[in-house]
């Protein structure tokens, strides 16, 4: 029975090794694996981020690009506002007395027909 025992623990004993050896070299493997990713990956990295780096200046670009724009448009605005403001200015301080012209005109007109139309009847 001892006999049997022994030869049961040395077969387990060989069948231990032999995973242990199989275990051994998946893990080997995995390693090449991992240290050849890790050597592939690093330039990914580093191209990642000069791209990372032109989108962030491409972004504060844009931004500025923007704010340029946005200032155009409001200083478009303040001249129109300021054209706008002179046209009523001018209006204002022109109308009255052109309209006074136009209605003095009117009436000296009215009064050399209404007089013509005297003298000739």
């Amino acid at each position: 029975m001892l006999i049997v025992a022994l030869g049961c623990l040395s077969a387990l004993s060989v069948y231990l090794i032999t995973f242990l050896v199989r275990v051994r070299g998946i893990l080997t493997e995995v390693e090449h694996d991992f240290k050849e990713m890790s050597s592939k990956a690093i330039p990914v990295f580093e191209n990642l981020e000069v791209i990372t780096n032109r989108v962030r200046n491409v972004s504060e670009n844009i931004d500025e690009q923007v704010e340029m724009v946005k200032h155009s448009i409001r200083s478009v605005k303040e001249m129109t506002d300021s054209i706008v403001d002179f046209e009523r200015r001018v209006q204002d301080r022109i109308e009255d007395p052109v309209l006074e012209t136009v209605s003095v005109l009117a009436a000296l007109y009215k009064g050399v027909r209404t007089f013509v139309d005297r003298i000739r009847g």
